[in-house]
């Protein structure tokens, strides 16, 4: 459509320009208005993709047998923190306790 007009968009600055009877028309565009609707797009195109993988789990979903359909149980993640075996803390002074540091035990001899 654009080149019926023989109009030139330039993104970066949110002009279109075209030839007009006495001289060029430059039409300008709102950064936010822009920022906006460019926003939308994405959220849309989100929901879109999730729909389309929805439709597709559940056609897939509907090919198999109820007996194969099977919820499988995960082992709930530690919400701890563990430490890890490979390292020793070392007490680097006998007067103060908390000046500590962490090495691994299994380094080289060098």
């Amino acid at each position: 459509m654009l080149v019926r007009f023989m109009a030139i968009s330039h993104h970066t600055y949110l002009i279109l320009k075209m030839p007009a009877p006495n001289g060029v028309l430059s039409v300008y565009d709102d950064v936010e208005t822009s920022y906006k609707c460019d926003t939308e797009e994405v959220q849309l195109t989100e929901a879109l993709e999730y729909s389309a993988k929805a439709t597709a789990m559940v056609a897939e979903a509907q090919k198999l047998d109820k007996d194969q359909l099977t919820i499988l149980e995960m082992e709930p993640t530690p919400t701890t923190l563990q430490p890890d075996p490979k390292v020793k803390k070392i007490c680097l002074s006998l007067e103060d306790l908390s000046k500590t540091t962490l090495i691994g035990f299994d380094l080289s001899e060098k």
